[in-house]
């Protein structure tokens, strides 16, 4: 089975495009690949959904039924390159609103790892769905591959914990990640 890519609420690409389009027209953007991206070959690729831990949970032992979703991502493209995501965040009437435009590290870490986990022999026997799992406390995010029967883990460049676009079964990055948390935030 391939990587399954989740359907964001209808509304949302259309309002994430109009808002890169408005921002590329207005010449807006502040970073560079975006900046001086083709406004005519921008589009959004890759949708996935964002969920997020506490420092505290992680520190707990928490699992991922701990994650709450947060938002939408997708991955910006001039033309076939990869050169940003872009974020939606829930806004206070429960719909999803733009959040951010961003460039850098896990940008590109999250297109390479996407390319890889995409030949996991681990797809063939169950469909994954493709999440980002971020735990800001700890500067960690990870493509998170969810199934009913498993999930997989996989740290994105930079990780604290290393194996940065390396599969892992959650449950042993959710142990590694709970000695680190521990370390940074010692019970009072």
């Amino acid at each position: 089975m391939p990587l399954h890519l989740p359907e964001p609420p209808s509304d949302v690409p259309d309002k994430v495009k109009g808002k890169l389009r408005a921002f590329a027209d207005d010449a807006k953007f502040s970073t560079k690949a975006l900046r001086g991206a083709r406004k005519d070959q921008l589009d959004l690729s890759t949708p996935h959904q964002i969920f997020t831990i506490g420092l505290d949970d992680i520190a707990a032992g928490a699992g991922l039924d701990a994650a709450q979703p947060v938002g939408w991502r997708y991955l910006v493209v001039d033309g076939a390159q990869i050169i940003a995501s872009a974020e939606t965040t829930l806004a206070p009437d429960g719909t999803q609103e733009l959040a951010q435009f961003t460039e850098g590290p896990f940008v590109l870490s999250t297109d390479k790892s996407v390319k890889t986990v995409r030949k996991l022999p681990q797809l063939e026997a169950a469909g994954f769905e493709l999440r980002l799992l971020r735990i800001p406390a700890l500067y960690v995010m990870a493509l998170w591959l969810h199934s009913p029967i498993s999930d997989i883990l996989v740290p994105l460049d930079p990780s604290p914990i290393g194996k940065e676009g390396k599969p892992v079964p959650a449950p042993q990055f959710l142990a590694e990640l709970s000695e680190l948390a521990r370390a940074n935030n010692p019970p009072a």
